[in-house]
């Protein structure tokens, strides 16, 4: 990442979001605590059968997916039916029409069917010159090429996959339209679009990437008014998705929207104090609002939490520091005992989107912690002499599997990045 400043007094654009009610000091707002059950009942306010529907879907995806995991674990390619099987979870998750998860479930079931084919995603597609020829849905696309192709300046000066958003009226129009979901009307939750699209775009039009692409020149400007203005909850401090209920606009917190802004910001972001309070407030609740997955930690969710804590940490009063002090220790010896294994691997979880990612995201919890660097240790004094016993059994594994990564390949590259290690 670069190092430049980015600027917090920008004169806002049109605003084109209410603003959220207040926020009384020690209180978790309704909409955070009660979302995930009011989005399944607006999925069937606006498909009656929703509930009836997807339980045969899941059933079929989880077969699915245990296949996809079983080809990656045996070293066989598997980055194509990877990018359906995550275009499907966010099909399931987020949708209610079940036409278009019947038909990624069919493409999924083909591409395991013609394992030669995997290697399509990993190709450029001469049409839109994305990486993600597998995905069907645009920020799916963006998202399998940033990492290893877009991020590396790959791609050049015509890629039309990127002239969806390069206008200030093209680039606001298309975040408004994710801006606020009406799910009971639509059958929609944007959030998971907003979270893969922020993420993406940010790192690309902050930064240049790729190179030799004609971002517009009043682009930068547009993207930061939108997200520091416009897309931010000025009482807690977090980005989320809205939700359009009975006439009113309810903010919902998102852990993962959060922490890809002010990571992809460098912590230039208002009130990280705000940022950090909400962050201890929240987290007993499941994500994507809280740390947890089912009740229980995950590496990926904790790292969200450690790197937010990071940035927030100077703003922290002392009891705020001690809190989070602990809470990061609770999670460590959760990762040590109950997540990593003997081979340098990590338990699975639910939240898997691959072994690749999987172990990335381990990896980068530990060490963003400072579990193997004593100067990225912002939280304690404690030493860790065991940490470099566990740091050569992680990069073991990553250098017996990095060729055959489901995400392509670049998670494990970064996770050696972490670990010190050149990929």
């Amino acid at each position: 990442m670069s190092s430049f400043r980015f600027p917090l007094n920008l004169r806002p654009l049109a605003i084109f979001l209410a603003a959220p009610m207040g926020l009384g000091a020690g209180d978790i707002p309704a909409s955070d605590l009660h979302n995930s059950a009011q989005v399944r009942r607006e999925m069937t306010i606006y498909n009656p059968r929703y509930g009836l529907l997807m339980p045969a879907r899941m059933q079929a995806l989880h077969a699915l997916e245990r296949q996809v995991f079983d080809r990656e674990a045996q070293g066989r390619d598997a980055s194509c039916s990877h990018q359906i099987l995550t275009e499907l979870r966010w099909l399931i998750g987020n949708t209610a029409d079940v036409d278009p998860i019947d038909a990624r479930l069919a493409d999924l079931r083909s591409s395991l069917a013609h394992p030669e084919q995997e290697s399509r995603a990993r190709q450029q597609d001469p049409g839109d010159g994305s990486w993600g020829r597998c995905s069907n849905a645009w920020f799916f696309k963006l998202d399998a090429s940033y990492d290893g192709h877009f991020a590396n300046g790959e791609g050049g000066a015509k890629i039309p996959l990127l002239d969806r958003v390069n206008s200030p009226d093209k680039l606001a129009n298309y975040m408004k339209s994710l801006s606020i979901s009406d799910v009971a009307h639509t059958g929609v939750s944007h959030r998971r679009e907003l979270n893969e699209s922020l993420s993406s775009l940010i790192r690309l039009i902050l930064h240049d990437r790729p190179d030799g692409y004609p971002w517009h020149p009043d682009l930068k400007r547009t993207l930061l008014d939108l997200v520091l203005n416009q897309l931010r909850n000025p009482q807690t401090g977090w980005w989320g998705e809205r939700y359009l209920r009975e006439g009113q606009v309810e903010v919902v917190d998102d852990l993962s929207i959060t922490f890809h802004v002010v990571r992809y910001l460098q912590g230039d972001v208002p009130d990280l104090d705000k940022v950090g309070d909400t962050l201890l407030r929240l987290k007993d609740l499941e994500y994507p609002i809280g740390w947890l997955e089912n009740g229980r930690y995950a590496n990926h969710h904790d790292m969200d939490v450690v790197v937010l804590f990071g940035y927030a940490w100077p703003h922290l009063d002392e009891a705020q520091r001690r809190a989070a002090s602990i809470e990061i220790g609770k999670m460590l010896q959760w990762c040590l005992k109950d997540s990593v294994l003997p081979d340098g691997s990590f338990r699975p979880s639910t939240d898997d989107a691959s072994i690749e990612e999987r172990e990335y995201f381990g990896v980068a919890f530990l060490a963003r912690i400072g579990y193997f660097d004593p100067s990225r240790r912002f939280w304690t004094a404690q030493a860790f002499p065991e940490a470099e016993e566990l740091r050569r059994r992680l990069i073991g594994f990553i250098e017996r599997h990095k060729g055959t990564g489901a995400a392509g390949g670049a998670y494990y590259e970064s996770a050696l990045h972490e670990l010190g290690k050149p990929g």
